[in-house]
């Protein structure tokens, strides 16, 4: 993998994370007692372990489970690998000096299963802010 193709995988992937991070936050919004603006305005400052730790308290309030004790593992999952390839992959990788390009096959691996994981986190996100969406007066 040269250069422009991981800077362009790691944007597609920063892209899913900042999506998954919305429809987290309009999940939320979707299950709080406030109006959906009002709900965001809650979260929008918030990390995305924050969230995720709101949705959780909104969930034991109002005795109901959006996500399974495994999504919530996965969720960590996810949060720990947004955080690697936000704030430390440039300093923990090895890049090739003549293509710029990641240097490990494994590391180049890594990226397109994290890529392909928040790929479909970022759809099942989006539907089940949707259908819960769909059962409340915004």
């Amino acid at each position: 993998m040269v250069l422009k193709e991981f800077r362009i995988t790691h944007s597609t992937l920063i892209e899913h994370y900042q999506f998954i991070e919305a429809h987290l936050e309009g999940i939320y919004a979707a299950i709080s007692d406030k109006s959906f603006s009002e709900g965001i305005k809650d979260v929008e400052k918030d990390s995305l372990s924050g969230v995720v730790r709101e949705i959780q308290d909104a969930e034991k309030q109002k005795g109901i489970n959006v996500f399974t004790t495994d999504d919530y593992k996965q969720l960590r999952h996810i949060i720990d690998r947004r955080n690697f390839w936000c704030h430390s992959c440039y300093f923990e990788l090895s890049f090739d000096r003549k293509t710029g390009g990641l240097s490990k096959v494994r590391d180049e691996k890594k990226l397109l299963t994290d890529l392909q994981e928040a790929e479909l986190w970022r759809e099942k996100l989006y539907n089940i802010k949707v259908k819960l969406l769909e059962n409340k007066i915004i």
